[in-house]
């Protein structure tokens, strides 16, 4: 192989005057050469030879520092034999193992289901969630449930309220003990941590929280919070915006970084007869259990009157979720109501109770997204009210055994505004039985419309 051969160029090359060194490429543009074949032969020879000379380090390696045991335990044992006679086989039935549920797209575009099924379906197991856990401290409350959910009443437990008030200068940033507001004071945020303690007021005095942050925030367990009046704002920069439902919207925080009244993390934590307002959010819940909101005013946040997320075997029974709502602007131009706003909503939450709720006038009253394999299965909506949502009173997308009950979708009688959907579900398979749908748009449309906006099945079933 001939490694020096001289470079002639060719007739329709100009040598480029600039770069002596090299070749001009057509129209003048020069082309550097800066590999040859004799330095790319003997760069590749080089490259096999720490490759070969790696391998061989391995191997040598691996045959001095392999294990011996085998040979060695071979050596210890007895030469004699023994004949050992064989256990009779049996038969071990094989373990199974149950399937979560998956939605699988039909192959073919899905046509519009029927109120009713013409053919009965399985039926859908709705388990009780697990009882509260009730603690021998204070005093125990029992909270009737509707009679269409055959459960017994919710029992409550009240830990001992002080007798004396905690004045607000006096108040310490983290509270680890049952503590009592005082009439008529303005409180600043505190971090309610502990077991079996409690937060009293008289919703005469006021805690006051700013932007993203929240009035209280409560960690540990079986913590109560009752009777306390809580008012915040909403941050500037997340005022006429699109709100992120999510804790991550593709590298923007949402969720419960939003800030307003109560954030929870904490199980087993009940909050009563409290108005909360003002803020984002009037008490949002995080990867808990056992939360029970009940007889609270959670109206005219900026964004959800109640956001859960991952929240499981709680109770929301006898609030208000009216008028969260907003407006905002967005790429596709200016919303006047919406923007991901809604009474009530709930992002991957697992057999719930949703009971006895009223909510008039919020971006939507109650809605579980399930985009994002975030679904939320197992709900069970009893006797609840929505009253002039501008989009849906009930939203379940991409669930499976969710239950309404006896729930009520029309207009507003005192400002004669009408509810647009009564209820969208998307991709999911409810269950409804004796509800009252007088909104804008029919059952049926409502069915039609939300089937066709996705290939994944829509079934209703009517009891």
């Amino acid at each position: 192989m001939k490694f020096r051969r001289e470079r002639t160029p060719s007739p329709w090359l100009v040598h480029d005057i600039y770069l002596r060194d090299t070749w001009g490429s057509p129209f003048n543009v020069s082309r550097s050469r800066r590999w040859s074949l004799r330095r790319f032969f003997l760069t590749a020879m080089i490259l096999f030879g720490v490759v070969d000379a790696c391998l061989a380090v391995f191997f040598v390696g691996a045959y001095f520092t392999q294990p011996r045991t085998a040979n060695t335990a071979r050596r210890q044992n007895p030469t004699r034999v023994v004949a050992v006679a064989a256990p009779q086989a049996t038969e071990t039935p094989r373990p199974t193992r149950e399937r979560a549920p998956t939605q699988i797209p039909p192959t073919r575009a899905p046509t519009i289901a029927p109120t009713t099924a013409p053919t009965q379906p399985p039926p859908i197991e709705l388990t009780q969630p697990p009882p509260t856990e009730i603690v021998e401290l204070g005093n125990t409350l029992a909270v009737a449930l509707p009679a269409t959910l055959n459960f017994a009443p919710l029992s409550v437990q009240i830990p001992n309220e002080p007798a004396e008030c905690t004045p607000a200068e006096a108040m310490p940033d983290v509270v680890d003990r049952s503590v009592k507001l005082c009439a008529g004071q303005n409180y600043r945020p505190f971090l309610l941590r502990g077991e079996n303690i409690g937060v009293f007021g008289d919703k005469s005095s006021v805690i006051r929280s700013e932007g993203r942050g929240y009035g209280i925030v409560a960690e540990g367990a079986r913590l109560l919070i009752q009777n306390v009046l809580i008012r915040g704002t909403t941050n500037a920069e997340d005022s006429n915006m699109l709100l992120c439902l999510y804790p991550d919207c593709r590298g923007r925080q949402g969720g419960v970084i939003y800030g307003g009244g109560i954030l929870v993390r904490a199980n087993d934590t009940t909050i009563m007869d409290s108005d909360i307002a003002g803020g984002v959010i009037g008490v949002a819940a995080e990867r808990v259990r056992d939360l029970k909101l009940l007889n609270n005013r959670l109206d005219d946040s900026s964004g959800w009157g109640s956001y859960n997320f991952a929240v499981e075997a709680s109770y929301f029974v006898g609030n208000s979720f009216s008028r969260d709502n907003r407006a905002c602007n967005t790429e596709g131009g200016y919303l006047p109501t919406g923007c991901e706003s809604a009474g009530w909503s709930c992002i991957a939450c697992q057999q719930n109770v949703i009971a006895k709720n009223f909510c008039v006038n919020s971006g939507d009253c109650f809605y579980m997204n399930g985009e994002g394999n975030l679904t939320s299965n197992h709900n069970r909506f009893h006797q609840n009210e929505c009253r002039a949502a501008p989009h849906n009173c009930y939203e379940v997308t991409f669930a499976i055994g969710n239950e309404f009950v006896e729930n009520i979708a029309r207009d507003d009688p005192e400002t004669g505004a009408a509810c647009n959907y009564p209820f969208w579900v998307g991709g999911s398979q409810v269950v409804f039985s004796r509800n009252n749908w007088s909104c804008t748009q029919s059952p049926e449309t409502s069915i039609a419309h939300a089937t066709a906006s996705t290939h994944i099945l829509t079934r209703v079933e009517n009891r």
